[in-house]
């Protein structure tokens, strides 16, 4: 029995161990990333309480939750919003770790982040995908804001 050569190729392929390829940091790819991991797309004062605000703007219903410090999930509606921490108690330690993701299959995400002072909201919409999609968000212990 002959197989195809992708076959083949793909069964020898897991008998080699992994290797790391170099990745030259002065790439260009001809288009620009809006936002990536490398930049803060903000940044809040560590220094004072901080507050995350989500409002779901799309039609499907989301889960969110925080991930550090740890939180139950919460379920957004369409329409819907709910906030973790306060500006007034130091109720969020640094880092945090955001992540929401839609409840339904098919639909992807996109999210816009507005920080003012230590408030930070994110208003989450909806857009069909082949695949779900998630927004996580970081907070780290200088203030800088990372989407992810």
């Amino acid at each position: 029995m002959k197989l195809p050569l992708a076959a083949a190729a793909l069964c020898f392929a897991t008998l080699l161990p992994a290797a790391v390829l170099p990745i030259s940091a002065e790439r260009s790819f001809g288009f620009e990333v809006a936002q990536s991991a490398a930049e803060a797309i903000g940044r809040i004062n560590p220094n004072r309480p901080v507050q995350i605000e989500v409002v779901n703007a799309g039609d499907a219903p989301i889960t969110c939750m925080l991930t550090q410090p740890a939180s139950a999930e919460r379920r957004v509606p369409p329409g819907g919003k709910t906030t973790f921490g306060s500006t007034r108690t130091n109720y969020l330690p640094l880092p945090i770790n955001f992540l929401a993701y839609p409840d339904r299959d098919n639909i992807g995400i996109s999210s816009y982040v507005f920080v003012e002072g230590n408030v930070v909201k994110i208003v989450i919409g909806e857009q069909i995908s082949q695949i779900s999609g998630d927004i996580s968000l970081n907070i780290n212990e200088d203030g800088s804001i990372f989407l992810f």
